[in-house]
């Protein structure tokens, strides 16, 4: 499905549902994504701030400790994240 969003349409909004499990893979699906766009030159974000099991995973694999500007706003959409 991503691979088609990127052939057929311009940016890429991912919304992942509140009940959605997020695993470490489905992250890293996500960083690939996001370094693709790059490439093309395309957005690629998500509809809302992580939360829920994708924050939750996100803590836990360390992604939330030191982020980069570009890192806070596309999984935090440049928030704070409580701790």
């Amino acid at each position: 499905m991503l691979r088609t969003a990127f052939e057929h349409s311009g940016d890429v909004v991912i919304d992942v549902p509140d009940a959605a499990e997020a695993d470490l893979s489905f992250i890293q699906l996500l960083e690939a994504s996001r370094r693709y766009a790059e490439t093309l030159g395309r957005s690629f974000s998500l509809s809302r701030p992580a939360e829920g099991s994708l924050l939750s995973t996100l803590a836990r694999g360390g992604f939330l400790t030191d982020m980069t500007p570009q890192d806070s706003r596309f999984w935090l959409h440049g928030k704070e994240q409580m701790q």
